[in-house]
Order: structure tokens, then C-alpha cells, then sequence
């Protein structure tokens, strides 16, 4: 009998908006990351500033939430997201969005992402309520962030349709540093290799999209194409993503943002 595959490539995105201003990305102390919370396993990094290291596979972005003094590296000069200088860098300002070097953090006891305490050119001091993302950019080859089999992250997956069992929405606490919204649903397939169980894709998109993703799966399920899998999302080593673009099958990013992507398992 025939089936059309569907194939999920992987994009890490986790958010924090911080209650305590401590320094640690995902909880008041050092805190892992997982690939079952956020698709995403860093490896060990030291704030020396290693390009040698998986860093450049994903970023660090920090929006102050209220304005303050002293507590952004002076090498950090312009703000993210309008492209625009900073008024003074040393002094992040309410909605700065600031995006951290490798010399402003540290990874390490399993993925545990620390930024480092503002001082000079670097770091960032991190204040109640301002809001944090690691995002992927690239589908890395080094260990952690890449396309292998190993435990160490969150691997590509492909389904026959026949598989897939439903869609169910989820609640989620958090935005994009654009200030986009956010809305998240778990997709949830039988097991490959026909054990029991089920395996759940993550997806982390545009709020208010729960409708066109139960369309689009519905639309690939009937869409009768057998001679190749098709792409749900992608994003391959050089960063480029690939969108499935809604119930159309249009392929535009426009119809269906997706801005994270992992099953969690």
C-alpha cells in the first residue's frame, strides 16, 4: 500500500523571560537545556571568544525590560533587531534587543548556558523580567548541533502519513524577540520501527496557526505524492530553512512561520 512520507527537519528555540534576574538561561541556578524542552544540547563553550566551538549554530538574544546602568559589555553597540546603535552600550534601555558574542557566555556541566557578569567590553547583567531566546541558525556537523545519530541532540525524522495519529495544541508562555506571539502544537506519530509508544514533533510558531498546521497535515496526507517525502520544515548547515507553507503547500515562509522544530523524545 502506498503512503506519502513526511519529514521533519530540526530547529532548536528556547525562551526565558527571567523572574529573579540571576544569570543562569533556564532556571534561578544552573539549569540544563534539553532536547525534550527545546531541541537543543550545546556543547561545553568557554567565553574566550573559540570560534573553534558549535556557538555559531545558534544565538543568545537578550530584550531589556526596563532601562538601566552598567550592566551590557561596551563591545555590544547595536541593537539587534532595528540594526540601529545603542544610546550607550554600557546602558541597555527598556526594548533594547541585544544579541550576545561568544565572549558574553559560558556552556558547561551539560549544557548549562551561563552569561557572564557585565565587566568591560563584555557580558551582560540580566535584570527581573528581561526576556531571553537561544535560537538555532544552523543545522551544525559539530557535536551537539548536528545531523548524527548521536544521543546528543534532536534528530531529523521522517514518517509514512499513515503514522501520524493527531494534533494537539499546546499553551506557550512566550513570544519572539520581535515581539511576534508565539502558539505551540505537538504532533504526534505511531513510533518508528513499530514499537509501541508514540513520538511527538514540536512545533513553535506564528499564535493563532493551530488550523493551518491540522490543514497542512491533512493536505500532505491527501496530497498523493509517493515518489519523495515531503518537507514539513528544514534547516540545513549554512542556515537556510525550507517551509512547507501552509494547507496550500505553497513553500512560503509567509503562510506558516515556524520557529522551532524538534521531536522531543
Amino acid at each position: 500500500m502506498k503512503s506519502t512520507y513526511i519529514y521533519f527537519g530540526t530547529k532548536g528555540y528556547f525562551y526565558d523571560k527571567d523572574a529573579t534576574g540571576d544569570q543562569e538561561v533556564g532556571g534561578d541556578s544552573a539549569t540544563s537545556l534539553t532536547i525534550a524542552d527545546s531541541g537543543l544540547l550545546p556543547v561545553d563553550h568557554a567565553n574566550s571568544g573559540n570560534s573553534t566551538t558549535s556557538t555559531d549554530a545558534y544565538r543568545i538574544v537578550i530584550k531589556a525590560a526596563a532601562s538601566t546602568t552598567g550592566d551590557r559589555g561596551t563591545a555590544l553597540t547595536t541593537d539587534f533587531l532595528t540594526g540601529t546603535a545603542f544610546t550607550a552600550a554600557a546602558n541597555p534601555a527598556a526594548g533594547d534587543v541585544t544579541l550576545l558574542r561568544v565572549n558574553d557566555f559560558d556552556v558547561a556541566n551539560s549544557s548549562q548556558i551561563t552569561i557572564v557578569d557585565a565587566s568591560g567590553a563584555n557580558g551582560y547583567d540580566i535584570q527581573n523580567n528581561d526576556e531571553l531566546w537561544v535560537e538555532q541558525v544552523a543545522r551544525h556537523d559539530a557535536a551537539g548541533n548536528g545531523p548524527s545519530a548521536g544521543s546528543t541532540l534532536s534528530m531529523a525524522c521522517c514518517y509514512p502519513m499513515f503514522n501520524y495519529m493527531g494534533a494537539n495544541p499546546v499553551a506557550y508562555a512566550g513570544n519572539h524577540y520581535d515581539g511576534t506571539a508565539l502558539d505551540q502544537t505537538d504532533l504526534h506519530f505511531a513510533k518508528r520501527g513499530g514499537a509501541n509508544g508514540t513520538d511527538i514533533i514540536r512545533i513553535i510558531h506564528t499564535a493563532g496557526a493551530y488550523p493551518n498546521i491540522v490543514k497542512t497535515m491533512e493536505a500532505i496526507y491527501n496530497s498523493g505524492v509517493y515518489n519523495r517525502a515531503i518537507t514539513f520544515y528544514d534547516l540545513d548547515t549554512q542556515g537556510v530553512e525550507t517551509f512547507i507553507g501552509g494547507p496550500s503547500l505553497s513553500g512560503n515562509e509567509s503562510d506558516m512561520r515556524i520557529y522551532g522544530c524538534w521531536r522531543t523524545a
